[in-house]
């Protein structure tokens, strides 16, 4: 994301702080200004104290936009769990920052509303499955978990698997009802992704019963985004926000980009061309890789976005910005009443 400073001091400081490393002033995210602001100017989130919630409110609510839609906590009876959920609100917290750049809604007026629920083994004595219904995410708290989560990873043969990545997937769900069920979009969703109108309780039946788990590489993003075209769109619409995301951030570094790269530069998020924003991508993500092995860590970003990838994220750039176009004129309609009111 963008460099964020501190108001006093003016020192880059890290989306997760509570208080500037340099200064010390308490710190509280405001997020419709998308800016830290000092914490005695600001009303906290009622999380601060808890879970270290670092943002702020101002409309009266007491949670911040984030916690606000949590819709069931784990049971809070042992400091662990205490922590696990922390680190499951400060990935949260990301997220709703990424959709609030988008300018994708938390809710549509079918009802549906992006909500989640943050579960633990423990309490409901069965495993938690993470999942997406109707709006609602499902997270298993042991995600948390940095060794369980990699106990998994390693399990599933994944190459990536974050708390954030988790977010981003399941929230995609949640997108493809808003952005392309029933549009004009459909059409091209079948023809790139496939025919989501086939059983997905039976094709991921059938994709965890395979003993063979090689997989086209050059069509999938993943092996699980060879399951069913939802979880596809789902797989390939967390790597558009990845990508706008670590764009994002790469737009506060001391880079040397020729004059397009920093028009994209200037809001990945909202870049309206699509080969721009991947031009832009290619070198950064060679980047960070490759800055992740002088460390002797993996890569950060293991995937390779062939043609046919690249066609899949086309589509999803092309569905936000179709819903955005869509949007702006109501937009400007509602502030023009406004105004004559």
């Amino acid at each position: 994301m963008r460099q964020l400073l501190c108001p006093h001091c003016r020192t880059a400081t890290f989306f997760e702080l509570e208080q500037c490393p340099t200064c010390e002033t308490p710190l509280a995210f405001n997020l419709k200004r998308l800016a830290f602001d000092a914490l005695k100017s600001a009303v906290p989130c009622a999380n601060r104290t808890l879970i270290g919630c670092n943002w702020s409110v101002d409309d009266g609510h007491p949670f911040c936009d984030s916690c606000r839609l949590t819709r069931t906590i784990p049971n809070l009876g042992s400091n662990r769990n205490v922590m696990l959920w922390k680190r499951v609100e400060t990935a949260k917290r990301r997220l709703v920052y990424d959709l609030a750049r988008l300018g994708l809604p938390l809710a549509v007026p079918s009802g549906q509303q992006i909500c989640f629920d943050i579960l633990s083994d423990e309490t409901a004595g069965f495993p938690i499955l993470t999942g997406h219904l109707a709006g609602l995410i499902t997270l298993s708290l042991a995600e948390a978990d940095d060794a369980e989560r990699e106990s998994r990873r390693v399990a599933f043969r994944e190459p990536y698997r974050t708390l954030l990545g988790h977010f981003r997937h399941e929230v995609g769900h949640f997108y493809w009802e808003v952005l392309v069920d029933g549009t004009n979009l459909q059409s091209a969703f079948r023809l790139i992704f496939g025919d989501e109108s086939a059983s997905y309780e039976a094709a991921l039946k059938a994709y965890h019963a395979r003993t063979n788990r090689s997989y086209d590489r050059a069509a999938f993003i993943s092996e699980y985004a060879t399951s069913h075209p939802w979880e596809d769109w789902a797989e390939t619409f967390a790597h558009f926000l990845h990508i706008v995301a670590t764009l994002d951030s790469a737009a506060a570094l001391p880079l040397s980009l020729d004059a397009r790269s920093r028009q994209t530069l200037e809001d990945p998020y909202l870049e309206a061309d699509f080969e721009a924003l991947l031009t832009s991508w290619s070198p950064v993500a060679y980047s960070i890789n490759e800055l992740n092995r002088s460390m002797g860590l993996n890569d950060a970003y293991p995937f390779q976005l062939t043609p046919a990838v690249r066609g899949k994220l086309h589509l999803v750039h092309m569905a936000i910005l179709n819903f955005r176009q869509q949007a702006e004129p109501v937009a400007e309609t509602e502030s023009i009443g406004i105004g004559q009111s």
